[in-house]
């Protein structure tokens, strides 16, 4: 469960709201020895609890149809939460705009935009739903609770396809989407899942056909919003989904893949007995932190690590151990001859990142990059030395001050990439320090990994014995820099 889930610390207390909401008391029972239960295999009690979560947490006053679908608040609100983590990393956060989302298939209940609007009220929703039912349902649920269509509308979907409509017949534009298609593509695979379900289930299911079913399944769903998410591109900055089978995630990665897409993440999320994924993708050029793209822990070598998009944090202890001093010029001195100088004298993209204490050490052992061009490759290189050879007055690439401004009239010139240097301390007062490198931006992960690779041959920090547990490149992978396999 998401560490900001309020049901991560707060169990609900039956016996509170059975003593609170009428309706609920009927269906909590309480044994001989004092404790309190809730029957999870009733879909009314099921329906009964999720009415008094959402008004006794959430202040919302929804009726719950018994031939539509009961949310579990726990996983929507999980999903949500992993979404919102993405905030810090959307262009919103440098201007006063409200956070954007498109909900594909709300629902009778619109849960999502409704957690949304509490969690988030100054956000902009507009969730879409094709079924008459719940398109109608919903609209009295938001009038019920007083919201206003600035802040969630609800779209009624003209046909199966397109899926993005909103953004594909118009130019409006979005910060995520979410969706949790149905996740069978027939009714016998839908009564096969149900009945494995049931085997272990912790709750009944409650849902009617049309939530459960597409043509196809949810692969073939999930999969017209990544085609469809080829032709809106960057009118939206991270697609995401819901998915509801293991299976579904290799064809699904496949096809990601297949259209090169390696700016995605994959996360799961795991209630009581129920596993389901998140998958998000994107076409911009910003690159998350691994800790939002990729699962905190994965086993190596196994059919779900493969899946996974490759790390966009590295890092390398050098063994024998390298004080903190020496790493951080040996590193520096590579920079500056590849023209990425941080000092401030100089005017190539590179600069040291001051910190709120503004302590000179903490300074100096951050560094951004945002390289113009490659000046590390070999082709590169050659090319400097003739230069300086041909012209000895004549700088071996343009500097960074100069691209960016560029010629009067012209566009400034965007980085090839962006990454964040760290020298990081060991725990003996320096004397074993570690290189970070994260990629914060850039469309090229062979780029990247080439640079890493240069930084770690130039300051002669390859062909050492990697530290014990930490064994060079990215972090979590379990090889040494020279054995490292890029997932995908």
């Amino acid at each position: 469960m998401h560490n900001q889930n309020p049901y991560l610390s707060k169990k609900p207390d039956f016996a509170r709201l059975a003593s609170r909401y009428t309706e609920f008391a009927p269906y909590v029972t309480v044994g001989e020895d004092g404790h309190v239960s809730l029957d999870f295999q009733d879909p009314a009690a099921l329906r009964a609890l999720t009415r008094c979560l959402l008004k006794e947490d959430w202040d919302l006053d929804v009726d719950l149809r018994e031939d539509r679908i009961c949310p579990t608040l726990t996983n929507r609100l999980d999903y949500l939460l992993h979404v919102l983590d993405l905030e810090p990393f959307l262009p919103l956060t440098s201007t006063s705009k409200p956070l954007r989302i498109l909900d594909i298939g709300t629902g009778a209940v619109a849960i999502y935009p409704l957690l949304l609007h509490r969690l988030r009220p100054s956000c902009e929703v507009i969730a879409t739903e094709i079924d008459d039912t719940s398109y109608v349902h919903a609209l009295s649920v938001f009038e019920t609770n007083n919201i206003p269509s600035s802040s969630i509308s609800i779209q009624k979907s003209p046909a199966p396809d397109p899926i993005f409509f909103p953004l594909l017949h118009s130019d409006d534009s979005f910060d995520v989407t979410i969706c949790n298609p149905p996740f069978f593509g027939s009714e016998e695979e839908m009564r096969h899942g149900q009945e494995l379900k049931a085997q272990g289930s912790h709750a009944a299911p409650t849902a009617a056909i049309n939530e459960l079913i597409t043509p196809g399944g949810e692969v073939a769903f999930i999969g017209k919003m990544i085609e469809e998410s080829l032709r809106t591109g960057t009118r939206c900055e991270w697609y995401t989904s819901l998915i509801g089978k293991f299976s579904s995630l290799a064809p699904l990665i496949d096809l990601l893949r297949k259209h090169k897409i390696d700016n995605y993440l994959l996360k799961s999320i795991k209630q009581a007995k129920t596993t389901r994924w998140i998958l998000g993708w994107s076409h911009t050029a910003t690159r998350l932190p691994d800790r939002l793209a990729r699962p905190e822990l994965v086993i190596p070598n196994t059919a779900f690590a493969r899946l996974l998009p490759a790390p966009n944090y590295y890092n390398h202890r050098p063994r024998p151990s390298v004080p903190l001093d020496q790493l951080r010029k040996t590193v520096i001195d590579v920079f500056k001859n590849i023209n990425l100088d941080p000092a401030d004298n100089s005017s190539d993209p590179a600069s040291f990142v001051s910190h709120d204490d503004d302590r000179e050490e903490e300074t100096l052992n951050v560094i951004i990059i945002s390289p113009i061009s490659n000046t590390w490759s070999r082709a590169a290189r050659r090319l400097a030395a003739r230069q300086v050879e041909a012209v000895s007055s004549a700088p071996a690439v343009t500097t960074g001050a100069q691209a960016t401004e560029g010629s009067q009239g012209e566009s400034p010139v965007l980085p090839l990439l962006r990454a964040k240097i760290k020298f990081v301390a060991g725990s003996e007062d320096g004397a074993s320090a570690t290189l970070e490198m994260e990629w914060l931006e850039g469309r090229d992960r062979a780029v990247v990994e080439n640079l890493w690779k240069f930084l770690l041959s130039k300051a002669d920090l390859v062909g050492k014995r990697p530290a014990e547990g930490n064994e060079g490149g990215h972090r979590g992978d379990g090889r040494s820099y020279g054995q490292r396999r890029r997932y995908g």
